[in-house]
């Protein structure tokens, strides 16, 4: 080799790996419905049984073997409105993970409860169901499992827990289309799961959110709180409308924005396989080369959807390099790597104030931020020997490791 890119040699590779988002011909189809029609609004509660966001609500439930699901605007108002619908009062404490993006906290703050920091399992770098444990409180209401870049968190662990201390649960599951665990899919372990269609999400529509439920109770609750609390039924004498009964905004999804998804439905199994089974080659490569390692926890009946490939690195081995050096070094090669998160999230400054009242000391979620690199998942859309220039790169930057330090 003629020595690192980054130092004016050959990269590994120039041809770029696949885009995202992908539209073709489904979306295309589905899109010319909506215009050529006059519905471009799914009902007052956004739930008309002829609309395209019950069409696709009802196909995605089916997916992951889920009773009830209802579209909104977007993740992060889906696990607000799943807050509000478990009856979430303020001051109600709800057990969050410490590395995972900000707005599953941040939505708790947002209906007035309070989130309280959990440490990762190292393994899955998803919530630790023992530290779960041992932060649960007078005031603790609900856990918050977020499945982190597809990788489900310890569910069945997470269920016995709160069943035994009487808590809700609701599934952050933004990341984790078609993943399982034990043979049951992301979304329907807790009382509410949530998913997003934001732009980098494997099925998207540049935004949007679902929330799934196997209680029909629940499932009323979410849709009225979806659409300014207007309950099924309730129709006003006087008019067509539907009163609101319940304190709540509008949070509901547009048919168009329903039409890209289905169009992106139809492509999803296929995606998956394939994103499958590339993780599946690349995490072979990786285990020729010292210091990296694939994050994942497998367990009988599990399935990875990998938004994300996650990589754990030893510093000691790379130079004590930091994620984001690593990462410029790697991208120079042509491998789109970027770095985990900087800093567990209880670190940003939205939640100073809760410092002096909680402790936020998580040491596992701390050393994952300082030895994490990420692949999102449209690089898993490429060809297999795609995934060899991805090991082969690592490869050579152990080879001129010295030559980084010196240069330092």
């Amino acid at each position: 080799m003629s020595g690192l890119a980054i130092d004016g040699g050959t990269p590994i590779r120039l041809r770029p790996y696949p885009a995202w988002p992908q539209a073709g011909s489904e979306e295309r189809a589905w899109l010319e419905k909506v215009l050529d029609s006059t519905r471009w609004f799914a009902g007052p509660r956004g739930d008309d049984p002829d609309s395209l966001c019950s069409l696709f609500a009802r196909r995605f439930a089916e997916l992951h073997g889920g009773r009830f699901a209802q579209t909104v605007a977007n993740g992060s108002v889906a696990i607000e409105v799943a807050l509000r619908a478990i009856g979430l009062q303020p001051g109600d404490e709800v057990i969050v993970p410490s590395y995972t993006f900000v707005s599953t906290a941040t939505s708790v703050l947002m209906v007035g409860g309070i989130p309280v920091f959990a440490d990762i399992d190292p393994g899955s770098y998803c919530i630790s169901p023992g530290d779960a444990a041992r932060l649960i409180g007078p005031n603790t209401r609900a856990i918050i499992p977020v499945h982190l870049g597809g990788q489900m968190a310890d569910m069945s662990a997470i269920s016995e827990l709160a069943k035994k201390r009487g808590l809700m649960v609701i599934e952050d599951s933004a990341q984790a289309i078609g993943s399982s665990h034990e043979n049951r899919s992301a979304g329907t372990w807790g009382d509410l799961g949530t998913f997003s269609f934001q732009a980098n999400k494997t099925i998207t529509a540049g935004e949007g959110g679902l929330i799934l439920s196997n209680s029909q109770r629940l499932a009323e609750m979410v849709t009225a709180l979806t659409a300014f609390g207007r309950l099924a039924g309730e129709k006003s004498e006087r008019s067509s409308a539907f009163p609101s009964q319940l304190l709540s905004g509008n949070y509901r999804l547009s048919e168009v924005q329903a039409a890209v998804l289905l169009g992106q439905l139809e492509k999803f199994g296929a995606q998956d396989e394939r994103r499958r089974a590339n993780a599946l080659r690349l995490t072979k490569n990786l285990r020729g080369i010292p210091g990296v390692e694939h994050v994942r926890a497998d367990s009988p009946g599990s399935r990875h959807s990998y938004y994300y490939y996650l990589v754990r690195y030893d510093p000691g081995v790379f130079g004590n390099l930091a994620p984001a050096e690593l990462s410029r070094i790697l991208n120079a090669e042509g491998i789109p790597f970027i770095p985990g998160d900087s800093k567990p999230i209880y670190r940003n400054p939205v939640f100073e104030p809760l410092a002096m009242r909680y402790s936020m000391d998580c040491p596992m979620a701390e050393d994952a931020c300082r030895r994490t690199l990420i692949l999102r998942h449209q690089v898993l859309l490429g060809n297999p020997e795609d995934m060899d220039d991805i090991s082969d790169a690592l490869g050579k930057v152990l080879e001129y490791i010295e030559v980084v330090k010196r240069n330092r």
